[in-house]
C-alpha cells in the first residue's frame, strides 16, 4: 500500500473505465470512499467520463474527519510525520469477517496518497462534471467530513440526488460502510434497493 502513488490511483481508474467502455454498453461507476474521490476526479476529466452514464458516490472522502489531516499535506509530511505517529497504522477489527477481509494493519505512508487524491478533489471545481450522480451516505459518518460532501452535491454540475441512509442496529457505528455484509450487513438490502432504483429512473435505457 505504501507504494502505490496518488498519480497510480488515477491510472487504475482510467484503465478501469477501458475496460467497463469494452466490455459494457454504458459505464455507471460505483465508488465507495477515497474510491469515489478518485472517481469524482475522474469524472473531471473529459476524455475519462466518455460513456459514463452515471456515478453513485458512496460515503464520498472530500475531507478527512480528523483535525490532524491538514498535516498529511504539509511539505516533507512523509518523512516526518512517521516519526511523530509511527511506522505503521493498525486497528482492531469489528467482527471475524473484517479480521479476514480487510488490512487492519498498514504502513504509516500509505495515507499520503489518499490526503493528495482528496486535495485535488476539493480543489476542483464540481460544477464542471455534467455526469448525473448519487451521493449516498450519512450525516453521522464520523470517518470523513458530510459537510465537505454536502458542498459537492450542492455544486455538482450533472443532475445529483441525495441518500441518506439509516442504518441498522448493530451495522457500522461509524455509518461510514453503509452497506456490505462485513459492516452493514441490515443496510445492504436497502443500499442495493435505492441504488438500482435511481439507475433506472435517473439513467436513460
Amino acid at each position: 500500500m505504501a507504494e502505490a502513488t496518488a498519480s497510480d490511483w488515477l491510472v487504475d481508474a482510467a484503465e478501469a473505465l477501458a475496460v467497463a467502455r469494452a466490455v459494457g454498453e454504458r459505464v455507471v461507476i460505483l465508488a465507495t470512499s477515497t474510491g469515489a474521490t478518485v472517481a469524482t476526479l475522474a469524472l473531471a476529466d473529459s476524455a475519462l467520463r466518455e460513456g459514463v452514464a452515471g456515478a453513485i458516490l458512496v460515503s464520498p472522502t472530500f475531507g478527512i474527519n480528523n483535525p490532524l489531516a491538514p498535516l498529511l499535506t504539509w511539505p516533507g509530511a512523509r518523512y516526518w510525520l512517521p516519526l511523530m505517529a509511527g511506522q505503521r497504522r493498525r486497528f482492531a477489527p469489528r467482527n471475524p469477517g473484517q479480521a479476514a477481509e480487510w488490512t487492519t494493519e498498514y504502513p504509516s505512508t500509505a495515507v499520503f496518497p489518499m490526503a493528495a487524491l482528496v486535495a485535488r478533489a476539493r480543489a476542483l471545481d464540481p460544477a464542471t462534471v455534467p455526469v448525473p450522480a448519487l451521493f449516498y451516505y450519512s450525516d453521522a459518518d464520523t470517518v470523513v467530513r458530510p459537510d465537505l460532501t454536502d458542498s459537492v452535491l450542492a455544486r455538482w454540475g450533472g443532475p445529483a440526488t441525495r441518500i441518506a441512509p439509516v442504518l441498522a442496529e448493530g451495522d457500522d457505528p461509524s455509518a461510514h460502510v453503509v452497506a456490505g455484509n462485513i459492516m452493514s450487513p441490515g443496510s445492504t438490502a436497502a443500499a442495493a434497493m435505492a441504488m438500482i432504483a435511481w439507475v433506472e429512473k435517473s439513467i436513460a435505457p
